[in-house]
């Protein structure tokens, strides 16, 4: 059998060299998916995380300076040791995920829907994770983001999007970022940088499912200044056929 991640052969996750076969711009992209550039940089204050991080630059950086490469390493054992303690991570990684691979709490299932959110896992172990979550709504402490606001963050498929708001996630919920206003963001973010044009579906999904395409944040900022700031006609053109 073949490792889904490395393409070596599989052994049980408790047997592996966490660094043994792996390239030092893997370590960088899998931290950079986990923590993101702003977390990455807090536990390992180096320049190269800290000023217009790229994993080009952060590349260069860490082949140069041997003390920094020997941090982002060690915090790359860390996270995969953490991570291979939860089964159904360890599953994700090695492609076994199956009915009969069991977390030991809805929080460790919490974590491996996160971590497969945050690591693009297919749309088929997106869904099968979700099934076996109890409430949605729950916010463990080791997560950064409700479900809902992840799943937005890390543009999971729209099918995804519907199948969490099914199972009732709250599409105005206030605790991190209105989820409508965290779309259109992040709608703005992939124009900007050229990933794809922009689109309205997960902002209609919201609508459906009840929420307020004119609602402001703490700020007073609208989905409609957001889109706006980013020049984004068709999001604009959708708010204001939806009254926004």
């Amino acid at each position: 059998m073949v490792d889904g991640e490395k393409g070596l052969p599989r052994q049980p996750s408790t047997a592996r060299d966490p660094l043994h076969g792996v390239t030092l711009e893997r370590v960088v992209t899998h931290l950079q998916a986990e923590y993101g550039w702003d977390e990455l940089a807090r536990r390992i204050p180096v320049k190269c995380f800290q000023s217009n991080p790229s994993v080009t630059s952060s590349l260069k950086l860490l082949r140069k300076e041997g003390w920094a490469r020997e941090q982002v390493e060690g915090e790359y054992v860390r996270l995969v040791q953490r991570e291979n303690a939860n089964p159904l991570i360890d599953a994700l990684k090695t492609g076994t995920l199956t009915d009969e691979v069991q977390a030991p709490s809805q929080t460790k299932t919490h974590e491996a829907l996160g971590w497969a959110l945050r690591h693009g896992a297919a749309e088929a172990d997106l869904l099968a994770l979700l099934g076996r979550i109890h409430d949605v709504n729950f916010w463990p402490g080791t997560s950064t983001l409700p479900l809902l606001n992840l799943a937005i963050d890390r543009d999971a498929p729209p099918t995804f999007v519907r199948a969490l708001l099914q199972a009732g996630a709250l599409p105005d919920d206030p605790r991190y970022w209105l989820p409508l206003l965290h779309s259109v963001d992040v709608e703005g973010q992939a124009y900007r940088e050229g990933r794809r044009a922009p689109r309205t579906d997960v902002l209609d999904l919201l609508v459906a499912r009840g929420a307020k395409p004119g609602q402001a944040d703490r700020r007073g900022v609208t989905a409609r200044e957001i889109a706006s700031a980013y020049g984004l006609r068709v999001v604009l053109n959708r708010l204001e056929q939806l009254g926004a």
